[in-house]
């Protein structure tokens, strides 16, 4: 796939329960995903490896006119388990040499201490079974542990060498396609009143958080039905850096950031020790739709207890009264704006033409505010100051240009304005608002 594309691509993923007429062609990575590009419909969309970003890695492409359904062989098979020579108490991310081309796997292995912390949330919660999704070093780590039950799901191959086909299937993510027989998996996932489910998935950083979310879901969706349950949610942990915040939760809004920082053991500069690490620590972040209150961060690890938040965070955290939250995210205290009306990285300042604040250089105000989110309507792409449906209201009111546009105070924003209910109408669903201009 071109990377010098500017325009965004999106991209579509096959559905569980797609007939064989619906779902995509496959390589030998699986089924592959739908692009197409913003401005276009999926009827002029390509389809193409969801695996491997690099064409001279897996050069499949189709376009979309050119796929009739089934008439056209699949490529991808259930592969033979590989003779496994088992060995409890081994764990071979100790000594393999993980592999490291970023645009692939991107194999990064916890340390200590974050194995200690997926440990210490297992206990807390109750949990009795991980799905360690792209995460293997956690898995030798839980298996230890003979009160708790781990399957791993993985792109290395290797793994089948060490693992049984009971805890082991060679596992695409980015389309949730199991090559290995995936019935020892479906087995796992029965449970039992008193048993509970967590999901810890490591994605390499470059994926498409969308294919993740559709994994995600399409896990669940696959408990459930073995379970005979409904609707029913698992418990989810997402390691992502903090900075991808938006991203995920235009997937999943459900899930919100915990503060804990984790290190790898094999990563220049996502670590705590060494001449490379970050002075404010790592930006890896757990996403989890777990309440935050639930989880224990240790003390000794520079997390404290928040009276007011109710939850750990971070020993440089300072919990802000006009915010009611502890806000800081990337390892600094951050401050408070009363123009923004919001809490801001230490070093930021405010822009009277984007109406927030942001860092001195590089910034531009017109590509800054397109990646905002508009605080009157809810939609991303501009600032409350160019909202074409707030402007709607124009030939109704008087606008104010100093201060809250909705009320002309200068005290708070529109985020804030007790005024906001007469002219806007917000739902709120698994952590995402909606917003709507009521109709006078």
């Amino acid at each position: 796939m071109n990377e010098n594309i500017k325009e965004k691509l999106l991209v579509e993923a096959e559905e569980d329960d797609a007939s064989s007429a619906e779902q995509h062609p496959s390589c030998p990575h699986g089924p592959t995903v739908l692009f197409y590009r913003q401005s276009q419909t999926t009827a002029d969309g390509f389809f193409a490896c969801s695996a491997h970003r690099n064409p001279k890695l897996c050069d499949f492409r189709m376009n979309r006119l050119d796929w009739n359904g089934n008439q056209l062989p699949r490529c991808s098979k259930v592969l033979a388990y590989p003779k496994t020579n088992c060995t409890h108490d081994l764990d071979p991310t100790s000594h393999l040499v993980a592999l490291s081309q970023d645009d692939v796997h991107a194999q990064y292995f916890f340390d200590e201490n974050a194995l200690r912390f997926f440990a210490d949330q297992c206990q807390a919660l109750e949990i009795s079974k991980v799905i360690c999704m792209g995460a293997p070093r956690l898995h030798f780590h839980l298996r230890r542990n003979k009160n708790i039950a781990s399957f791993l799901l993985d792109f290395d191959d290797r793994f089948g060498s060490y693992l049984s086909p009971n805890e082991f299937c060679l596992y695409n993510m980015c389309n949730n396609h199991f090559f290995y027989a995936r019935q020892p998996f479906e087995d796992f996932l029965k449970c039992d009143q008193n048993e509970s489910v967590l999901i810890v998935t490591d994605p390499p950083f470059g994926c498409r958080t969308e294919l993740i979310a559709h994994t995600l879901r399409s896990l669940m969706r696959l408990h459930n039905k073995i379970n005979g349950l409904p609707v029913t949610p698992l418990a989810i942990f997402w390691v992502y850096p903090y900075y991808m915040a938006n991203y995920i939760k235009q997937d999943m809004p459900e899930l919100q950031v915990c503060d804990y920082k984790l290190n790898y053991t094999n990563h220049t500069r996502y670590t705590n020790v060494g001449a490379s690490r970050r002075c404010h620590g790592s930006p890896v972040r757990v996403f989890t739709n777990v309440p935050l209150q639930l989880l224990r961060l240790r003390i000794d690890e520079g997390y404290k207890y928040c009276e007011s938040c109710k939850r750990f965070t971070g020993v440089e955290n300072v919990h802000c009264n006009r915010c009611d939250n502890c806000c800081a995210q990337n390892g600094q205290t951050y401050r408070h704006c009363t123009i923004c009306d919001m809490c801001v990285k230490p070093n930021y300042v405010h822009c009277p033409s984007c109406r927030r604040c942001s860092q001195v250089e590089g910034h531009n105000c017109e590509l800054y505010q397109s990646k905002q989110l508009c605080w009157l309507c809810g939609h991303r792409g501009h600032v409350e100051s160019n909202c074409l449906t707030w402007s709607q209201l124009r030939h109704k009111r008087k606008i104010h240009t100093h201060g809250c546009l909705i009320c002309g105070q200068k005290q708070h924003t529109e985020r804030n304005c007790k005024q906001r209910g007469r002219y806007f109408k917000e739902s709120q669903f698994m952590g995402q608002t909606t917003i709507a201009l009521r109709k006078h």
